[in-house]
């Protein structure tokens, strides 16, 4: 390497290649120059009739004159044909592999010699077949020089280089790199190396990283078998073919046991991005609709350009306070859909999302049982905290029903009183164990209701469906409102009699109650205990009706304000009748699912094939009460519990997953058996 020789009178820089004139068969394999052989001036740079083992013997005056012309330049050229590459290639390759001197002097040159290899990558990488070779040269070079590349794991591809780093962390009982259990799971995971992934296999990549810290922290040790690692090596110079170079490394691949806890970390990251790999293959795929399907783990603090406009009002708007009122349509038009004519469901599902992966939610939420969004309504935007549940609590449902009560209450007067929302508040947070998110969306809720208050004779009929056992604790909490302020007007009296006899409690009660609550007392009848939202959904789940009533109770809005009465599909109800009995029977074999997502598991179980139609399942959704999107969620959430992959993907059909199926099927056949 760096020797000036002269060929025939020209003058050649650089060294590198093997000159000589072959005088046996074992000169005859080695890439001679034959400096005996003509050459011509011109120079032929794409060289299209090298062939694929290209000798110098066999060139052309004019392509054996180009050759030398490419060892005489910098050797970077990328106008140059790549059998001219591989020509010279083929000299580092022999001399690495079979001509070292022993000692530092050998190993100088061996890493002289992978520097070049490095240098030629950069240039002419993008080829692939060169890509290859020389990969594989530096794997086998680097362990022949007892080198180890620190970086190898870098790469997606399960290489030689790969494998020769993992066996050596095997057989030095360190952790498997993250990088390098990436690439040797996604090597043996099916499906994961077809290119409709490409789209996002770095995010693959990080969400493994994620679970990989998570399961192994520092990284996953495996025990060293007793088989020795055989590395085949492909030469590229012609007539060499395969090499088998023997180590003293272990063989790693003899049994696919270790890896199989990889694999499955790779299948799961893949679940997780289902959705965000068919967004980016869409020809009608969104900003909005990218942001929305990047899992909640990937989100992090980066905003995406189109959303950084939208993100900084929000926080402007958020500086100073909890929650703020924004115009429906500055939200849609900050996330890239303008000013829509209406926002169905599914539009106001994708804009909610959307935000959430910014950070924010809104008030109305259709999935914690709000109304419709209006595209020139308001609504009351607040921050979310991190792993903020995206489907409503029972005790949610009932909490909203206090509040909304409450605020019909609080209202009657000549103002609402702060002191009467603290109140209400305070009644929530104490009757109900909510999370600091649905905290938050009560206050938001709050903040939207005084805008748009619900009607009196709507709130009646919710609060009929409330069980027996709760009802004189709910109406303690309306009086304990009514007299936080000191003063109960006729009206609130009114209103609070309204209650009581939808309650049906004795509305003559309603003066000597209201004396006990201004001293700080209760109802006469009431037993001292508060609201039990637990006894709440127990008592519904009973009448086989915990998302079905609550659905009917918040959802009324939405239907007044299409004119569509939602009634369920009799041939739906009557395909769910087996199924609620088992969801009973079942009410603990999966604990993520109450009644009626155990009765939607059921109607799934039942599905023919593999496919669903979209239309069937928000049918049997809203024949039960249950949001199409949330419940999907929630089975796909429990179908990890059990199974370790998702129930159902895919957007229209959905697809269900023939072995998760099983699985599940398997688990309630089980809780149904007699315990001995």
């Amino acid at each position: 390497m760096g020797e000036t020789v002269t060929i025939r009178g020209q003058s050649i820089a650089g060294g590198g290649f093997y000159l000589g004139t072959p005088r046996g068969y074992q000169d005859s394999r080695l890439p001679l120059i034959d400096p005996t052989l003509s050459f011509s001036g011109q120079a032929d740079w794409r060289g299209e009739g090298l062939g694929y083992w290209p000798r110098y013997a066999g060139l052309n005056d004019r392509e054996r004159g180009t050759l030398l012309a490419f060892l005489n330049s910098e050797r970077c050229a990328t106008t140059v044909g790549i059998g001219y590459v591989f020509l010279y290639f083929y000299g580092l390759e022999h001399r690495l592999l079979r001509g070292l001197a022993g000692g530092p002097k050998g190993q100088a040159e061996g890493q002289q010699i992978l520097e070049e290899v490095q240098r030629l990558q950069q240039h002419y990488g993008h080829h692939g077949s060169f890509r290859r070779y020389s990969q594989e040269l530096l794997a086998v070079g680097r362990f022949k020089l007892g080198l180890v590349n620190a970086s190898v794991e870098e790469g997606d591809d399960w290489s030689l280089e790969q494998h020769v780093r993992a066996a050596q962390a095997v057989m030095r009982h360190q952790p498997l790199p993250s990088g390098l259990a990436f690439a040797w799971a996604q090597a043996l995971t099916d499906g994961v190396r077809s290119t409709t992934w490409d789209v996002v296999r770095p995010e693959i990549r990080t969400r493994f990283a994620q679970l990989y810290s998570q399961r192994f922290n520092e990284g996953l040790v495996i025990k060293p078998g007793r088989s020795r690692l055989a590395l085949n090596y492909h030469w590229a110079g012609p007539g060499e073919g395969t090499e088998t170079i023997q180590t003293d490394l272990p063989d790693i691949t003899r049994s696919q046991a270790p890896v199989r806890p990889l694999i499955a970390l790779v299948q799961q990251a893949m679940g997780e991005l289902e959705a965000l790999r068919k967004v980016r293959r869409s020809k009608n795929g969104t900003p909005m609709a990218e942001l929305a399907a990047m899992p909640d783990a990937l989100r992090g603090n980066k905003v995406p350009l189109t959303f950084r406009a939208l993100v900084s009002d929000l926080d402007a708007a958020l500086a100073q306070q909890a929650v703020s009122v924004i115009a429906t349509s500055r939200l849609t038009q900050g996330c890239g859909m303008g000013v829509p004519d209406r926002l169905g469901k599914r539009e106001a599902i994708a804009l909610i999302q959307a935000l959430e992966a910014l950070g924010f939610a809104i008030e109305p939420d259709v999935r914690f049982h709000g109304p419709s969004l209006t595209p020139d309504g308001q609504v009351v935007v607040f921050r979310l905290p991190d792993q903020a549940a995206r489907t409503p609590s029972v005790a949610y449902a009932a909490a909203l029903l206090m509040l909304q009560a409450a605020l019909a209450v609080a209202g009657q007067g000549s103002e609402i009183n702060q002191s009467e929302l603290d109140v209400a508040v305070a009644a929530i947070e104490r009757q109900f164990a909510l999370p600091e998110s649905e905290r938050r969306r009560i206050e938001a809720h709050l903040q939207w209701l005084q805008l748009n208050p619900i009607t009196l004779a709507r709130l009646e009929n919710r609060v009929r469906l409330l069980p027996a056992s709760e009802r004189e604790a709910f109406a303690g909490v309306l009086l304990e409102i009514a007299a936080a302020d000191g003063h109960v007007s006729s009206g609130e009296v009114r209103v609070i009699e309204r209650f009581y006899r939808a309650l049906e409690l004795d509305p003559a009660r309603v003066p000597a109650d209201l004396h006990h609550a201004s001293v700080g007392g209760r109802p006469k009848t009431a037993a001292g205990g508060g609201l039990n939202a637990d006894m709440i959904a127990q008592k519904l789940a009973e009448t086989g009706r915990v998302q079905s009533v609550l659905a009917q109770i918040f959802n009324e809005a939405e239907t007044a304000a299409t004119g569509r009465t939602s009634s369920p599909n009799p041939s739906i109800a009557s395909e769910n009748a087996p199924a609620a009995s088992l969801a009973e029977a079942s009410s603990d074999a999966i604990p993520e699912l109450d009644a009626e997502h155990l009765a939607l598991l059921e109607r799934v179980l039942q599905v023919a094939g593999e496919q669903w139609p979209r239309a069937d399942f928000e049918a049997t959704c809203d024949a039960l009460g249950l949001l199409p999107d949330g419940a999907a969620e929630m089975l796909n959430e429990a179908a990890f519990s059990v199974a370790g992959e998702p129930l159902l993907e895919g957007d229209d059909p959905l697809y269900v997953n023939d072995y998760v199926r099983a699985q599940l099927a398997q688990t309630l056949s089980d809780h149904k058996k007699p315990r001995q």
